[in-house]
């Protein structure tokens, strides 16, 4: 019966309107996945989206800018516009010259298919960074003392991820869940349910949050609800009106064996794929790399030359107010008048010294120490002067966002 379903549904000819949006549906899907934020250069591709903006947007200086980790740019935008104008002009001229077609559902159906691969990778790929310690590690030194109302949206909603391991790995179970879903015929629709709900909340942070993915999860979105269409009628009778249903198998047939253990080897091959890079991948990022002496130091005395300083009185780019050792090789600086410097750090705990050196490998400060219990003093030479700077340390036990942890009895709402 289904069969004879499917065929009747391929011979029946649609109207010219369902055809035009089938088939523009279908190259926009494919012209979204070919040109995305993580898709594979093309060809002309920039020239051509810049000529638009620029002719017909009078965005003067549209560029594409590159290695932002952005995907909302202005280029980003004019390119969903240009694929958006260029997919409906196609659409009309696929029509003027087919017109015998009768409906495009074969081809819906291999788009269909295409989405769910993308989308299944995509929920893959973010899950598994969750999963492992990829996208949102514990929150270092320099996150923890940032004040909140200095922080970027975006950066509040890395530190609120980071400051969970539990719950950053639920949220990446649950978008690994949709993606695994999406992998197979018979839980398409579950997947493609689950994983728009999921990631209904991701783009709504993305968006709300000001997290410049907003385009690429917006379509992630969309791309879900386009792997539904196909079952529209079915999901609205289910859930709206309550009745019965049962959904259709829509399995793309194809004329030979060989063919159908073709597709098969390539799907079990993809999967194989996708865990393979993405384990060896993450694999490291489960290991907890050792830090000497890691934490945050508050300088109480700075003594460089002759010269004395209290950290709280003087706003200059000479005296340290913090230092920050949360990296195996490098130490952040904080002087007083808030600017960062970056140094390479190699610590010798046998001859217990610091040496600093700059991005060109040379020496920077040559400093000894001396920890107990959380002071630490520094004395040596940095640069051309002597130096000898105090500290006070702080661990991440000693913050209330580390060391709170889960409790079940709360008598006090502990929101401070």
């Amino acid at each position: 019966m289904e069969n004879t379903d499917l065929y009747l549904s391929n011979t029946s000819r649609d109207s010219v309107i369902k055809r035009f949006f089938s088939l523009w549906a279908i190259l926009y899907v494919f012209a979204f996945i070919v040109t995305s934020q993580f898709g594979a250069p093309i060809p002309l591709l920039e020239p051509t989206v810049v000529w638009f903006g620029k002719t017909f947007l009078n965005l003067a200086d549209l560029q594409k800018i590159t290695n932002t980790g952005s995907g909302d740019t202005a280029y980003d935008y004019v390119l969903i516009l240009l694929m958006i104008i260029l997919s409906f002009l196609f659409s009309i001229i696929i029509l003027l010259i087919n017109r015998k077609q009768k409906n495009y559902r074969q081809l819906y159906l291999f788009a269909i298919v295409i989405a769910r691969y993308y989308v299944a990778l995509t929920m893959l790929s973010y899950g598994f960074a969750k999963i492992f310690n990829g996208q949102f590690p514990a929150n270092g030194y320099t996150r923890l003392d940032e004040k909140v109302g200095d922080m970027s949206p975006m950066g509040l909603v890395w530190t609120f991820m980071g400051a969970s391991r539990t719950y950053t790995f639920i949220s990446g179970l649950l978008e690994f869940t949709g993606g695994a879903l999406l992998l197979f015929r018979k839980t398409k629709t579950f997947g493609a349910l689950f994983a728009m709900t999921v990631m209904v909340n991701v783009t709504l942070l993305n968006f709300l949050y000001d997290v410049p993915v907003k385009i690429f999860s917006l379509h992630i979105v969309l791309l879900c609800v386009f792997i539904l269409s196909y079952d529209w009628k079915i999901l609205y009778n289910f859930f709206v009106r309550h009745r019965t249903e049962k959904l259709d198998y829509n399995k793309l047939r194809v004329k030979r064996k060989w063919m159908q253990v073709s597709l098969q080897v390539i799907k079990l091959l993809l999967i194989i794929g996708i865990f393979y890079m993405n384990i060896t991948g993450l694999w490291g990022t489960l290991k907890p790399t050792v830090v000497p002496m890691e934490g945050a130091y508050t300088v109480k005395k700075f003594i460089l030359g002759s010269d004395t300083a209290s950290a709280a009185i003087h706003k200059d780019s000479i005296t340290w107010s913090k230092m920050y050792l949360e990296y195996k090789d490098w130490v952040s600086i904080r002087y007083n008048s808030d600017t960062t410097l970056w140094k390479n750090i190699e610590i010798d705990t046998v001859s217990k010294t610091f040496t600093l050196k700059n991005t060109d490998s040379t020496q920077y400060a040559l400093l000894h120490y001396k920890l107990q219990n959380d002071t630490l003093l520094l004395s040596g030479m940095i640069q051309k002067d002597s130096a000898n700077i105090l500290f006070i340390r702080k661990q991440k036990k000693d913050y209330s966002l580390v060391k709170r942890g889960f409790r079940w009895v709360n008598s006090y709402p502990p929101n401070w």
